[in-house]
């Protein structure tokens, strides 16, 4: 990603979180986080390259993207048509390949526990937390 792909991460992101997250995450926080506050973030996250991100494009259209800082996978996320296709697998592989890392996913989002458990990521400790701006519980999964 480049300061330039800000705008298509953001429409993205929103398009993805609402498919994802409608059961998840409170409407009122989907409502409040739209493409704007996102586009913002992400322009902030990409100019000062706090993250590595990658995207992945079919026909030119954003179908996934991911981001991540040494030891810690930040996020990741698939359009809901590519699904199972492949591109997370290949987006988790770009980011963090096969090293020993960590990450936060909501407690009760049964489908990305399985893929990350597929990815040999596991809850060793139990440790939760928060999620500070949604009020979703999430549960840290870690792989050797």
């Amino acid at each position: 990603m480049a300061p330039g792909d800000a705008l298509a991460v953001a429409e993205f992101q929103t398009r993805t979180w609402d498919e994802c997250y409608a059961d998840l995450v409170p409407r009122a926080y989907l409502d409040a986080q739209r493409v704007p506050e996102r586009f913002a973030r992400w322009s902030r996250t990409l100019r000062t390259g706090a993250r590595g991100c990658a995207l992945a494009e079919v026909g030119g259209v954003v179908v996934g993207a991911v981001s991540w800082v040494p030891g810690e996978l930040k996020s990741l996320y698939v359009a809901a048509g590519h699904r199972g296709s492949g591109v997370a697998d290949r987006l988790l592989e770009h980011a963090i390949g096969t090293s020993s890392s960590t990450l936060w996913v909501f407690r009760d989002n049964a489908r990305a526990r399985r893929f990350y458990a597929r990815h040999r990521f596991s809850v060793v400790d139990g440790s939760e937390r928060v999620d500070a701006g949604t009020g979703v519980p999430e549960v840290q999964m870690s792989r050797p």
